[in-house]
């Protein structure tokens, strides 16, 4: 690639990671805004501006609004394929922006718990497009030599968009003033600049038709690196089309789950099972109620705590590029799975003996075992274990397991949690004893699984 290529795949990257941000955005959106967001006697029905401050809801309402975005993620990431196909790489990512500017603005100017539901949902919608997309999208634009590297911006930019939404939504989280509709309207201006800018990016050279395979490789990876005229390198064209011409015929879903190949089983039942248990260790419900944990222990300095963790997210991501070709895959895996399960059960223990630095500890300890191996490593083996011609439908359906598991742990927790607590809710931290038991089933599992 030439010099001169090189500013523009920055803003290229840049700008497609947004996508992957606003996913991690709306993980933790309404993590410190839930004691705001729901009404209770305490403080008035309107805010600033004569809106109504918040919005009539249970606990078991308020998990609803907060994961049923997975219900939108789910249905968008098995057909994310045939978006890209129809749209292009860009054009899916324009439309993914606009899907979540009107899902964002529901949430923002929604006074019933309808309309969050469904305002959720196309959030969701719009991120589950960005799972699929921008790992295909940061390969095709990537050269070679940084593929690596580059590949690893997907959970980088999820983790700064958790970041952001928590730092932004503590100072606008006061109940009673409404400002916590402020949040989603952050995203919303980030999606529109990125609507705008969007004449300003390349366009990927366009993925084969369905029914044929090809690595990443096999895309263009240079469409930022053009010769004196403007034209893609020659060179590069001619492997393209020597490659095609020796396609190999791709599987569909039903294919795949039908199939006695051991290869094609292995790898589908390893990513289902490596997805099933990233979801199960309880990830996301720390990021989705860290705030509302950390309150039952020490109300004054919940969030303060909430917005370091997700700080150690994103920083703790970056050694794993530097262990994961070192210690390798399935040691990482085990040693997160191990260590996430023993820092549940000190968790769920002083959140029972309101001890608040210790659950901190707890809290910052589980995401640190999470991100050096179980979050960013899934991801990574979807694109090593499939075969060629299964690879495509294996995402899917493990993708779809993320999902799917990503719902169930939303939408249980705080009944389970409250469940767990005893009539006088004084044990809300047993709720973690069960991540501590899924965790401990997950190290052997996947230990096994995973060569």
């Amino acid at each position: 690639m030439e010099l001169k290529g090189v500013p523009q795949l920055a803003g290229t990257l840049a700008w497609i990671a947004t996508s992957a941000l606003q996913y991690g955005f709306h993980i933790a959106a309404l993590n410190s805004l839930l004691d705001s967001l729901a009404c209770n006697t305490t403080f008035p029905r309107r805010g600033l501006f004569g809106e109504s401050s918040c919005v009539e809801m249970s606990a078991a309402e308020t998990g609803i609004v907060t994961s049923f975005y997975t219900v939108g993620g789910l249905a968008a990431s098995l057909s994310a394929g045939a978006m890209i196909e129809r749209w292009g790489k860009k054009g899916t990512a324009v439309r993914s922006a606009a899907v979540i500017v009107l899902g964002a603005c529901a949430v923002a100017f929604g006074s019933y718990l309808w309309v969050l539901v469904l305002g959720r949902v196309l959030i969701g919608m719009s991120c589950g497009i960005a799972t699929v997309l921008v790992p295909l999208y940061l390969s095709s634009v990537a050269p070679p030599a940084l593929a690596g590297n580059i590949g690893i911006l997907t959970q980088i930019s999820i983790n700064v968009g958790i970041f952001a939404a928590q730092a932004s939504s503590i100072p606008l989280s006061t109940p009673g003033t409404g400002l916590w509709r402020t949040v989603p309207l952050i995203s919303v201006a980030v999606a529109v600049a990125q609507i705008l800018t969007s004449p300003l990016v390349p366009e990927p050279h366009a993925a084969p038709k369905p029914g044929r395979v090809f690595d990443v490789e096999d895309e263009e990876r240079t469409p930022l690196a053009t010769d004196d005229n403007g034209e893609f390198l020659r060179s590069t064209r001619v492997a393209i089309q020597k490659k095609l011409t020796h396609a190999v015929p791709s599987m569909s879903v039903m294919e795949v789950l039908r199939s006695s190949d051991p290869a094609v089983k292995r790898a589908l039942w390893t990513l289902v099972a490596t997805m099933l248990f990233q979801q199960f260790s309880g990830i996301n419900a720390v990021m989705y109620y860290s705030t509302s944990i950390l309150t039952a222990v020490n109300p004054a300095n919940a969030k303060s705590v909430s917005l370091f963790v997700t700080v150690v997210n994103l920083v703790m991501t970056l050694p794993t590029v530097y262990l994961i070709d070192r210690l390798g895959r399935r040691s990482l895996l085990v040693i997160s799975l191990t260590a996430m399960c023993v820092s549940t059960a000190i968790l769920g223990w002083s959140i029972n003996q309101s001890h608040f630095l210790v659950a901190s500890a707890g809290i910052i300890a589980f995401v640190v075992s999470f991100a050096i191996g179980l979050g960013p490593i899934p991801f990574v083996l979807v694109g090593e274990l499939p075969p060629k011609e299964a690879s495509s439908s294996t995402a899917s359906i493990a993708v779809a397991v993320n999902w799917t598991s990503n719902l169930v742990v939303g939408v249980a927790f705080l009944p389970l949690r409250d469940w767990l607590a005893g009539s006088d809710g004084k044990n809300s931290g047993t709720v973690f004893y069960v991540f501590t038991a899924l965790t401990a089933i997950g190290a052997v599992v996947v230990g096994r699984l995973v060569r």
